[in-house]
């Protein structure tokens, strides 16, 4: 491959991840944030009595334990979640969204839908299917590669 296509295809993955940056200041949290507190909104929406820890959240969003760690250390600063000792399991902390986490999910959620929904809009739905097989592709090819020694 051309090292211009490589120095092209880093400026652009350079650019989507600038789009992120985007995203937290429209919506006033990052990404990560977002998504796990709109993850337990949903399931504390669905299921009032569930008892959500750590662990389950990284193996259903695919997040590392010490980064989910970390997104909760934060959310619970800004008051969006509580954690406790899980009275089923003391060995187990329980996470429960409050009041203010909800109505911030709400509020970021509609934004972030709001921003993609206009994004998709101009960029039109055929080439963001395009683009979406296209990274899964890569990202696919990249896991096939992980571990791997560096050529």
């Amino acid at each position: 491959m051309e090292p211009s296509l490589i120095e092209q295809f880093i400026t652009s993955m350079s650019r989507l991840k600038k789009l992120e940056s985007v995203f937290s200041s429209e919506c006033e949290m990052q990404i990560n944030e977002m998504a796990i507190l709109y993850h337990i909104t949903t399931l504390c929406n669905e299921c009032p009595d569930v008892h959500l820890n750590v662990p389950m959240i990284q193996e259903q969003l695919l997040i590392s334990k010490p980064a989910v760690s970390y997104i909760l250390n934060s959310l619970e600063k800004k008051n969006y979640i509580t954690r406790k000792i899980d009275l089923c399991d003391r060995r187990k902390i329980s996470i429960s969204i409050t009041d203010e986490g909800r109505a911030a999910a709400d509020q970021s959620m509609k934004k972030y839908y709001g921003i993609w929904a206009e994004i998709v809009r101009r960029f039109g739905e055929n080439n963001m299917r395009q683009l979406i097989e296209l990274l899964t592709d890569l990202n696919n090819l990249y896991r096939t590669l992980d571990g791997m020694p560096d050529h």
